[in-house]
């Protein structure tokens, strides 16, 4: 197997960031790796999604959602219609920090089947690297969200 991992700690509780994470309706805004996500962040349930990562081509993925844990985990599974051949599971992790007033946010991708070792380490470089940018652009998205009253307390 092989695994890409990149993580940021966020100024805002896991609530927050999740509910950053959640809508996907505002991605186009701050999103420069997930362009897009069509569908409900619900088990079971496909999504459609748009990938933009620097140095390659725009990229729609259709993953399964495959757990739904309210401000901890959101994870989705994409695999090669040749089963055991290729799959990818990717998981947005939130940990509390600090009693819950702060989060760290991580991004695993782990890809998995015959050809999931084959995974090139440039192609897995970009990968770190588009998960950081997005990773940024959440911290900076949740942090500038925390609403007045939470911010104070």
């Amino acid at each position: 197997m092989t695994r890409v991992e990149a993580g940021v700690e966020v100024d805002a509780a896991p609530e927050a960031v999740w509910r950053v994470l959640l809508a996907f309706d505002d991605y186009p805004d701050w999103n420069p790796l997930i362009r897009r996500v069509d569908g409900r962040a619900e088990a079971d349930r496909r999504l459609r999604v748009l990938l933009t990562q620097r140095g390659l081509p725009p990229t729609v993925i259709a993953p399964t959602v495959t757990r739904v844990e309210p401000a901890r985990e959101l994870a989705w599974r994409s695999a090669a219609p040749v089963p055991g051949s290729f799959d990818a599971t990717h998981r947005f992790l939130l940990e509390p920090l600090d009693d819950g007033t702060r989060t760290r946010f991580t991004q695993v991708e782990t890809f998995g089947g015959v050809a999931g070792a084959l995974v090139p380490g440039p192609l897995r470089d970009r990968l770190r690297a588009g998960f950081e940018t997005m990773n940024e652009a959440l911290r900076e998205r949740a942090e500038s969200t925390i609403p007045v009253a939470d911010a104070r307390e």
